[in-house]
């Protein structure tokens, strides 16, 4: 999915806002202490997830549940996005002093959280 950024700006302040089809049920705030987090290494069965970088870095790693696809890896950097579909393992290694939002097309729920192991 492409997540189309509009900026808005002033001489008071800057607005990026991402046009999407997704309808958002939860959104979290990740703030990431003195030291590299590794968050993720799950995939959901029923949630879209979409990540903005608020402020700092985060490398991650995606790869569909499916045995024939490819991995991804890539940086999140300030003011960046990314969409993680349904069924698609995601791992983020999110840097010190970091915010990292989420916001997810479903509500919580643990058993649609499947964890994986290397």
């Amino acid at each position: 999915m492409n997540l189309r950024p509009i900026t808005h700006e002033d001489r008071r302040r800057r607005l990026i806002e991402y046009i999407s089809d997704i309808p958002f049920k939860r959104a979290k705030v990740i703030k990431v202490k003195n030291e590299k987090c590794v968050l993720g290494k799950h995939y959901h069965l029923k949630s879209d997830s979409v990540f903005y970088m608020l402020t700092g870095k985060a490398m991650y790693t995606l790869k569909s549940n499916r045995k024939d696809s490819r991995l991804e890896r890539g940086w999140l950097f300030e003011e960046e996005c990314i969409f993680v579909p349904k069924n698609v393992v995601h791992t983020f290694t999110v840097y010190p002093n970091s915010i990292l939002l989420e916001a997810a097309s479903e509500p919580y729920d643990k058993a649609d959280e499947i964890s994986v192991t290397d």
